[in-house]
C-alpha cells in the first residue's frame, strides 16, 4: 500500500465512521479498506480506530493522525493546484513581427 493511498482511505474512513460507506466512495471494496487500514495501523504500531459491528470511532492517536492527515492532503491539493496553474500559464519568448525586419512579414501571414 502506497503510504499516501493509506492516508486518503485512513481519512475517508475517519470522516465517514464507517469502512463500508468509505469503500463504497473511494471505489473500492470494504476488505480492501479493512485491509489497507490494518496495514497503517501495523506500520505505525498504533491503533488508530475503535471498530466494532456497528460503529467505527476514532482513537486519542487516530484523532491526532486525523489532523496530521487533514494538512497533509490539504497541502497536496495546495500544490497540486499551484502546478496546474503554473502549466496555465504562458510561457517562452513572445515575438512580434512588428519589431522585426522585413524578413519575417511572410512568417507572420
Amino acid at each position: 500500500m502506497d503510504r499516501l493511498d493509506g492516508i486518503v482511505l485512513f481519512a475517508e474512513v475517519a470522516d465517514r465512521r464507517s469502512f463500508a460507506q468509505a469503500a463504497r466512495r473511494l471505489g473500492r471494496s470494504p476488505a480492501a479498506v479493512t485491509r489497507a487500514i490494518g496495514e497503517l495501523e501495523t506500520r505505525l504500531g498504533v491503533r488508530l480506530l475503535n471498530r466494532t459491528t456497528r460503529a467505527v470511532s476514532l482513537t486519542e492517536a487516530g484523532e491526532r493522525f486525523l489532523a496530521g492527515a487533514r494538512r497533509v492532503l490539504a497541502d497536496l491539493d495546495e500544490i497540486e493546484r499551484a502546478a496546474a496553474r503554473r502549466r496555465a500559464l504562458p510561457c517562452g519568448r513572445a515575438a512580434s513581427c512588428a519589431s522585426r525586419r522585413r524578413s519575417c512579414s511572410a512568417a507572420c501571414t
